[in-house]
């Protein structure tokens, strides 16, 4: 860790601490299968429990190494055993405490994260969960969501999204796995610690600030990338009417990278999966013509109404980048021509950036895509 960004980080951890102080529990490397790990403090210090019985100190720069042998956690710390358990607790015991995790699979990279972590075993692996302050977490997801090369103001847009969505989704896996949420995109996703001094800055200048509905209750602050010029209901892709997440027309993302895409296909090929799918008599001309021929000037939920096909199905089945698109009747090809990049429902992310250059502030902006909403801090919630 270089001067600089120990110096952002004390800085980070110092201003965080004064924020209402809520911490997560969230499972990591959860799409990955470890057997055999090594952890090390890079900063801080640690004390190893098996539950309430203490085992060591680990200090910076000293590793543990972490196996399974026979449905237990072995512990090797230079060398010693230290014993085998059936779950482990790093507590974080310094003042800023960030540790590595390196898996023995060298197709697993090494990431570093910061404050506690629980260790169990299931199915003959090992379940890592980083029980970690909210806003070192939202550092964390902002810098592996791809917020390393956005403006401050963007960023800090991006940190309040984040941190909602968190707040929204805080009990989305405590049912079925005592964890609140995943590092995979099913939550958000979250990489590890933040290194990046500006993604600090924004987090810290956010810090507790959240988003909430006409009910008081944080939303779910769903985002994508790019919207193609109009964003959907949240009912029209996942069924779940809100108050806020209502289609909006968007011209700030129409000439952005993400803006539009084109996709070839057979006309054969596309018939084919029509019938086979859906049982479309396509010899029939009127048909034929009507899913050669396909045109959104705004966006749709059915690719037609008479057989209510989704839109969305069609995308994921495809694997399209969005569900606003229009077909060309090419003669034995099909030009599909399409807007945007994502789900559509939500915050634009191009069109934001758009918006930050031409100095909209981020509560228009987050006015603009979420309606009937209200910025305020976590510490205001109240409690249920």
């Amino acid at each position: 860790m270089s001067k600089l960004n120990l110096l952002f980080l004390f800085a980070f951890t110092l201003l965080t601490s004064y924020v209402f102080a809520v911490d997560l529990n969230v499972r990591i490397f959860s799409s990955s299968q470890l057997k055999v790990i090594s952890i090390t403090p890079l900063s801080g210090k640690y004390i190893i429990y098996n539950k309430t019985t203490k085992i060591v100190d680990l200090y910076k720069n000293n590793s543990v190494e972490l196996s399974i042998k026979d449905g237990k956690i072995s512990i090797l710390k230079q060398n010693e055993n230290l014993g085998s358990y059936d779950s482990l607790y790093f507590s974080a015991d310094g003042f800023i405490n960030t540790f590595t995790l390196k898996s023995i699979d060298p197709d697993i990279k090494e990431r570093i994260y910061d404050d506690g972590i629980k260790l169990y075993v299931e199915n003959n692996f090992f379940k890592v969960i980083n029980k970690v302050e909210i806003e070192h977490y939202i550092a964390g997801v902002v810098e592996s969501e791809g917020g390393i090369k956005k403006n401050l103001e963007f960023l800090k847009l991006q940190a309040i999204i984040s941190r909602t969505y968190a707040i929204c989704n805080i009990r989305k896996h405590l049912k079925e796995d005592e964890y609140n949420l995943c590092d995979n995109t099913h939550c958000q996703l979250y990489r590890g610690r933040s290194s990046k001094s500006m993604i600090m800055m924004a987090t810290s200048q956010t810090a507790g600030d959240i988003i909430i509905d006409i009910s008081n209750k944080p939303i779910s602050a769903a985002f994508h990338s790019n919207c193609g010029g109009q964003t959907m209901n949240s009912e029209d892709i996942w069924a779940i009417s809100t108050t806020y997440l209502k289609s909006v027309k968007d011209t700030f993302c129409l000439k952005q990278s993400q803006a539009k895409w084109v996709k070839k296909i057979s006309k054969k090929e596309w018939l084919t999966y029509l019938l086979s799918k859906y049982n479309y008599n396509i010899e029939d001309s009127d048909t034929l013509k009507r899913v050669t021929n396909f045109t959104q000037n705004n966006r749709e939920v059915y690719f037609d109404n008479n057989t209510k096909i989704p839109l969305k199905t069609i995308r994921q089945d495809w694997k399209f980048r969005s569900a606003f698109f229009s077909i060309e009747n090419q003669g034995d090809t099909l030009l599909f021509k399409g807007r945007g990049y994502g789900h559509g429902v939500g915050l634009c992310q191009e069109g934001a950036m758009r918006m930050i250059d031409l100095g909209w502030t981020l509560k228009k902006i987050i006015k603009y895509y979420y309606k009937d909403v209200s910025i305020i801090n976590i510490a205001e919630l109240k409690p249920k």
